[in-house]
Parts: C-alpha cells; structure tokens; sequence
C-alpha cells in the first residue's frame, strides 16, 4: 500500500478487530521525530462511528508515550474499518492519516492485484508471451492469465519461461473460449487441460454433446437454447479441468452490443458462471452498463462475483487500457488455487484506473471489499 501522508506512517497499518494492539507513529523525517518535552493533542477515531454532531470536534485526550523518537499507543479497534489518528503538535495544525482494521476472516487473507484477460502475438495481440508477463509484473500485478483465443499453450509457454526466474509473478494457464456456432466469450482460467482444443480437435463430438444438451432447455425460447447449451457445454468442460468459466463483455459493441437483452438474462437466469468481467477494454460507458447491469442481477438475488480485465491486445498505456483494469483478490496466498477459490467465493473487487488520471482509482462490487482496497490502494 502506499503511504499517503508526507510527515508520519504508522505500524501496523492493518490490525485486527476486536483486539488492543500497540501501534507505533515513525516520522518520516529526522526533523519530524516526537519530542517528550512537546505538548501533543491526539486522539483515534472510528470513521463509521456514530456521532451526533458532525461539527463537534473529538476529544485529544488518547494515552501515548514517546519513545526513541517515536509516538507509541495501545487502542482497541472495536470494529471493523478506517480509523482516523488526529494528531497536533504544540498546538500546530491537525495532521490526519489512517490505518485500518479488518475481522479475523479478512485479516487472513493477502491482497493481490491481477488480470485475467489478455492477448498475445498468437492470436489478435501484438506482443509476445515472454514480454506479456514482465510488463504486467512492472506495472505492479500479482497475477495474470494469457487468455488467447481459442487456445491455451501460450500461457503454458509463458509460465514455463518463468519457472526458474523468481519476478514473483503467478502466470495462471487460461483460454478465450469460443464455441463453434456461439457469440458469447468466455474466458477460462486455471483449468489443468485445455476446453478449446477439445472442440477443435473433435468437433462432431462437441455438437453431439450440444445436441444432448439442449435437450434440457424446453423452458426458454427456442431461438436461444442451443447457444445457451453451447455456453453451458464451454462451462461445463472449464468446471472438469478445474478451472473458472468468466462471461466477458457483453457490452462490446463491434455491430450491435455481443448479447442481446433477454439472451444475457436468459444467461445469467442459468447460472452458468462463476464470475462476471464488471470492468473490461470495452470503453468507459460500455464498462458503466455492464456495472449497471450486475446491480440489476443482484437486484434480483443473483449476486455473480466480480473481476476487472483489461482485455489487452498491447502494452500501450496510452492508448489502450493496459494496467487500467484490473481485479483485486483477497486469497489465502498467490496460488492459482486460492486465486481461483477467493473469486469463486466472491473474495474479489474490479477496479478501474480513468486515463490521464493515476490517483482517481475506482473499485466495485460488495462494500466491505471496496472500503478496503480503497484503503490499500
């Protein structure tokens, strides 16, 4: 995380809820350090604490003691969330900064930031899958998935040019899936075999699978139950080779937007996937529907988890949205099984970094994730 005020930092900046924890006030300057002959005003504030009067000022009354320079509390943070240190020096101005606390469930659990669709030369990208993985661990990822159409080898390939090369990336195999006679992308992530090359390599097989399928969809229109077998098909192969089947932007418009209206809420009336791309390399305001979008489904009670992609062809932060989306984890480690298990679970947050602007970060998805990567970030 990074430090946002320029005269003090505090550890730790995570601590857990319910329990009293010692917290030490470092200056970030040797002219800034605490003096025991000075007069402190200092207190700790819960920000979603109840007040009945927003203009009352809190009072500066919190123990501390100065020790080698440095200011030392102990406070028990009830609950969970942002809590405030207002702190004065002889009177001066009030200087405000933050650390955070979480439930022991949260508290466990690592924040990683990754991005689970991307493109190599070996499809429609224009870089190469050594490249790929290094930009993405220099912008800052954790993680990342080489997701090119309609196969899975060159993420194999890029995390074998890796495995004895410790940049502390974790290249998770993936694919863009297409099914012969679809329109609906789906991308497949951290499955142990491939699902394209099953249709690829047999496609009779595929149809005759489809054809069974459909069989089982009498109840939505007829014009939609084959594709929709056809998804479930793509689904069904990603669940046995382990992996997670994301819908992808169904807002992109290369026509008219990739799914109609009653096709995406016959799609996700199916609860086919396990997780939805929120933010994606579709524009801003197609981005703002797909947002508008899972609010509608989770409206209904579906509540799909999220991720952010960028969908990246290139690397051209300035012009394309490479390093702009991406999705945020809370997981057990940086395995592609907790990554996997932490989405699954709904552990996840989409966010979004507005060109042109590099401190105007935006998360979405459940409030008490998004409280805290606002923190972190």
């Amino acid at each position: 995380m990074l430090n946002t005020h320029f005269k003090y930092m505090c550890y730790p900046s995570v601590v857990l809820a319910g329990k009293e924890t010692e917290v030490t006030v470092f200056p970030r300057d040797i002219s800034r350090i605490f003096r025991k002959e000075w007069k402190y005003e200092f207190c700790v504030l819960d920000l979603q604490g109840d007040q009945l009067d927003y203009y009352d000022a809190p009072p500066q009354d919190h123990d501390y003691c100065i020790e080698n320079g440095c200011l030392k509390f102990k406070h028990q943070f009830l609950e969970e969330g942002e809590y405030q240190i207002r702190l004065k020096v002889n009177g001066g101005v009030e200087e405000r900064f933050s650390l955070y606390a979480l439930k022991e469930d949260l508290y466990s659990l690592r924040p990683l930031k990754g991005d689970l669709h991307t493109h190599t030369y070996y499809s429609d990208g224009s870089d190469g899958v050594a490249m790929t993985p290094a930009d993405y661990r220099e912008q800052g990822y954790d993680f990342v998935s080489i997701t090119d159409h309609n196969r899975m080898f060159t993420s194999r390939e890029a995390a074998k040019l890796y495995e004895n090369i410790g940049i502390g990336l974790n290249i998770i195999p993936g694919e863009e899936v297409h099914t012969p006679g679809s329109i609906v992308h789906i991308v497949h992530v951290g499955g142990k075999t491939s699902v394209c090359e099953k249709y690829i390599e047999n496609t009779e097989k595929y149809k005759k699978e489809v054809e069974e399928l459909e069989k089982e969809y009498t109840h939505i229109p007829e014009q939609y139950r084959s594709r929709v077998a056809m998804a479930r098909w793509a689904c069904d192969k990603i669940h046995e080779a382990g992996g997670i089947a994301i819908f992808a932007h169904p807002f992109w418009c290369p026509a008219r937007y990739n799914i109609s209206e009653e096709f995406r809420n016959i799609l996700f009336s199916e609860n086919l996937f396990d997780a939805f791309e929120l933010m994606g390399g579709i524009g801003t305001m197609n981005n703002n529907f797909q947002l508008a979008l899972w609010q509608e489904e989770c409206r209904k009670g579906n509540k799909i988890s999220v991720v952010g992609s960028t969908d990246s062809h290139n690397h051209d932060m300035l012009s394309t949205t490479f390093g702009r989306r991406f999705t945020v984890v809370f997981a057990k480690d940086n395995t592609t099984e907790s990554v996997l298990k932490a989405i699954k679970s709904g552990m996840s947050v989409a966010g979004e970094l507005p060109l042109k602007d590099e401190t105007d970060v935006r998360f979405y998805g459940d409030l008490r994730l998004v409280m805290f990567a606002h923190f972190l970030y």
